[in-house]
């Protein structure tokens, strides 16, 4: 072979050294690159209720560890389901992640849904709330005892409000329900927010919703809250008093965490996370988060995925229990 040649083959095979090094570069860049515009987070209920005040929260924090700022995309109503179905068809890049909670779950239940627990890809926990129950200032119930003495004498005619059919809250006013030895008359609304507004209308006799949600209607005497679904009094709220210390033995919570859409790189979940957790510790947020009344519960991916799973479990059987929705008819 000539030198001419060996030297050509020479030059071939370093540009194509070079090509595979550029392009292992690019790719590694890219991943570092990421994110590179705001990042979208979709909140099935409508602005205002508890989980879209968890994620509007974190709005003036998260460009601080996520770089970019991110964008709340409130879409309510039809139980969940539009939003998720919208979610699940989003390019899995990270740039399009979803407030999966409690109510996520639930509804997969209640009906027949394109999506299930497997659907999304969770990535971080963020609240655990208790749920409570609140009833208008005028109201004659003053503890969950009246509420239930008074339900006991008028089965299925007290009205309570919930945050949508099959929600996290009814769930639990269920199980709230079986345990007190009572029935409620349950009239939906599309979300947390305007089931306060019914309460403090007096539209209804008891609402169950869950912190923050009712906080400032409290604060100006607009509602008084019965009893709160928790193991202890909540650090915020030490005048309002438990379940248990009112003799019904009964404790209950839902979670609100993110997720992503099926696919999305382990990597860039990984930098969602760790840029969301770093968020939850910062002062500033935590300033928010205790004014808000929010019950932070960090669980990482891993964790999240697990509760996610057992909950999926749980929710099946007090539905099919009370004979709940249209699936398992």
């Amino acid at each position: 072979m000539s030198r001419r040649r060996i030297r050509g083959l020479r030059i071939v095979m370093i540009a194509a050294a070079l090509l595979v090094c550029f392009g292992m570069t690019i790719q590694a860049e890219g991943t570092q690159e990421f994110p590179t515009r705001e990042v979208e987070i979709m909140v099935p209920w409508s602005a205002g209720g508890a989980t879209d005040v968890v994620f509007r929260s974190f709005t003036g924090v998260i460009p601080k560890y996520l770089g970019v700022p991110i964008i709340i995309s409130n879409k309510p109503g039809g139980a969940t389901v539009p939003a998720y179905v919208e979610s699940m068809r989003k390019k899995p890049d990270g740039y399009h992640i979803v407030a999966w909670c409690t109510p996520s779950i639930a509804v997969t239940h209640m009906q027949e849904t394109p999506f299930d627990a497997n659907t999304f890809d969770p990535i971080i926990n963020i609240v655990m709330d208790p749920v409570w129950f609140l009833a208008p200032a005028s109201s004659p119930y003053n503890d969950l005892r009246d509420l239930v003495a008074d339900a006991k004498k008028r089965p299925g005619q007290v009205n309570m409000g919930i945050a949508g059919s099959g929600g996290g809250t009814h769930m639990i006013a269920l199980a709230f329900a079986e345990e007190a030895g009572v029935t409620f008359n349950y009239i939906p609304h599309a979300g947390g927010a305007p089931t306060v507004t019914a309460a403090v209308a007096e539209q209804v006799d008891v609402i169950t919703v869950g912190p923050p949600e009712g906080v400032p209607q409290l604060e100006n005497n607009q509602l008084k809250c019965l009893g709160i679904f928790a193991d202890k009094r909540l650090p915020q709220f030490p005048d309002y008093p438990t379940a248990k210390e009112q003799g019904i033995n009964f404790s209950m919570g839902q979670w609100r965490g993110l997720a992503a859409p099926k696919g999305t790189p382990p990597e860039v979940i990984k930098k969602l996370h760790d840029s969301f957790k770093a968020a939850m510790n910062d002062a500033e947020f935590l300033k928010l988060a205790e004014r808000g009344g929010l019950s932070l519960y960090y669980l990482n991916t891993e964790d999240f995925r697990a509760l996610i799973q057992r909950d999926n479990k749980k929710y099946e059987e007090i539905i099919r229990s009370a004979g709940m929705g249209s699936k398992y008819k």
